[in-house]
């Protein structure tokens, strides 16, 4: 009988690409005519975002926006900010041209300087640190059955993923907010941050329907001479596709703010009691599929001598979709003289992932800054830097973890002794990802001029079996086959410890 091998696909998720690159910032500003002079720098933040990443050949390209605020002291006393924008690119080399890939950034600002030249200029000097990650998915065929020439095939079944690819989506928001009733207008927004986050993520016909909040906290001056501030929750949601992609498919769902502007307007009265927010948030969706994995690593004929070539291989599994959130509390004394808290909010400096023996551990960076006003009337920002730890448990080797971690929400309440407790919701998500090794078998083949030499004699062996020997040593080892040793012996097993029975034609 002519010999006919079975192949079936088996996808491989290899890490083609796991770097970091650093990107300079610099900017050498002058105030808009709107803004005061300056009398003193308070803090000078970059809020770096991806907005496009792709990969072409042997090559991955970014682009992206480092937006840069300054905040500072005017000459009557009070805050002032100005922005800038600094767009940025970046080309990364590949060490393979990948077949479907899926372009993980996480970007973190490793340092930044600013400095007044004079009243009206600014030297702005820094550097983005982008954390790129490229996964790529390659469809090879093994053999997984065969058929003829008395062929034994040992199958081994594995249950593995898919890495189907990423999309994304941007979603534009313009809309008008209104102050709530019985506060002041608004003389000038000092401070404004935004955040989102996926609630929820229902994949139908193929598409993954994405819905979500933008949380958004504005400090403002008041005509008054004072400061207040406005919280608001806006919905986001979002269609993306993603081929492959079905009800059953695992996905990671993000949500990032890459723009975000206000300004005060006048109402009906003329009064700036509205706010024009524009906003601009990329969803971003990775699906996986679970698929059950035929592989053959061994074989031989009870009839012929035969060949074969075997190879293992490696591959990513995907062992879960991280989406943790969590809450540390954190006892902080307030430094000498101050009077009042104008405004505290916590920022993510960066996150690292460690493997451990049962799981992964993100580490993350925070940083508590705080307006505050003195007793003699200056105002000041205060740093203080907190590290956090959150263990995720998971089974496996050689596990991978690209963990994002944000704030949620910051509050404090004052404790005794001059002295705030503050505490900080956090959101930790990611894929956590294994290392999963198979035997892929590419081809047979069986020399029909060679039988077989020194082959035991047909008849009904008895034999008992030593420690750790299978079903499938035996049956190799006797030239016949496993069913036909299950056939003799029922459901009993060579760990069993009694004689088999094994028949040899």
């Amino acid at each position: 009988m002519e010999l006919k091998l079975s192949r079936q696909p088996f996808f491989i998720n290899e890490i083609i690409l796991d770097t970091e690159a650093e990107q300079a910032v610099e900017c050498d500003a002058l105030l808009p005519d709107y803004c005061p002079d300056i009398l003193r720098i308070l803090k000078c933040t970059v809020q770096p975002a991806v907005t496009s990443r792709r990969v072409s050949g042997l090559r991955v390209e970014l682009e992206g926006t480092a937006c840069i605020t300054v905040h500072y002291v005017s000459p009557a006393g009070s805050i002032a900010r100005s922005e800038y924008k600094v767009p940025f690119s970046r080309s990364l080399d590949l060490k393979a041209e990948p077949q479907n890939p899926v372009v993980g950034v996480r970007c973190r600002v490793s340092y930044v300087n600013c400095r007044a030249v004079n009243q009206r200029r600014l030297d702005i000097r820094g550097a983005v640190a982008l954390q790129v990650q490229v996964l790529a998915c390659r469809e090879e065929q093994a053999v997984t059955g065969a058929e003829g020439m008395g062929l034994q095939l040992r199958r081994d079944r594995m249950t593995a993923t898919r890495l189907l690819g990423q999309g994304s989506r941007e979603t534009t928001l313009d809309e008008t907010l209104e102050l709530a009733y019985g506060k002041a207008p608004i003389q000038s927004i000092l401070l404004s941050r935004g955040r989102a986050a996926v609630s929820e993520c229902r994949v139908s016909a193929g598409k993954a329907v994405v819905k979500g909040e933008l949380e958004i906290h504005l400090l403002y001056e008041t005509t008054a001479g004072g400061w207040d501030q406005m919280e608001c929750t806006l919905p986001v949601a979002a269609i993306v596709e993603v081929e492959g992609m079905d009800d059953t498919s695992r996905c990671d769902a993000a949500q990032e703010v890459l723009s975000l502007s206000m300004e005060p307007v006048q109402d009906n009265d003329g009064e700036y009691r509205c706010i024009r927010l524009e906003a601009v948030v990329l969803t971003t969706v990775r699906a996986h599929g679970e698929y059950e994995a035929v592989t053959c690593s061994d074989c031989y004929s009870t009839r012929n001598q035969c060949s074969f070539r075997p190879r293992t291989v490696s591959t990513q599994r995907l062992c879960t979709v991280v989406k943790d959130p969590f809450s540390i509390r954190e006892s902080m004394p307030l430094p000498e003289n101050v009077e009042s808290i104008i405004d505290l909010w916590c920022e993510v400096a960066g996150c690292e992932a460690r493997p451990e023996a049962d799981g992964v551990t993100a580490a993350g960076r925070l940083t508590i800054c705080m307006f505050a006003r003195m007793k003699d009337g200056e105002i000041y920002c205060f740093d203080k830097q907190l590290e956090t730890e959150r263990k995720t448990s998971v089974e496996g080797s050689s596990l991978s973890f690209q963990p994002r971690m944000c704030c949620t929400a910051c509050g404090y309440t004052f404790t005794a002794n001059d002295a705030i407790e503050v505490r900080c919701d956090l959101l930790l998500e990611g894929c956590v990802y294994a290392q999963q090794k198979a035997t892929l078998v590419d081809d047979i083949a069986v020399d029909e001029k060679k039988p077989k030499e020194d082959t035991a004699c047909s008849g009904l062996y008895l034999y008992l079996p030593d420690e750790g020997e299978t079903l499938w040593d035996i049956a190799k080892r006797y030239n016949t086959s496993v069913d036909r040793i299950l056939d003799e012996n029922g459901d009993q097993q060579p760990e069993s410890g009694g004689v088999l029975l094994i028949p040899v034609l």
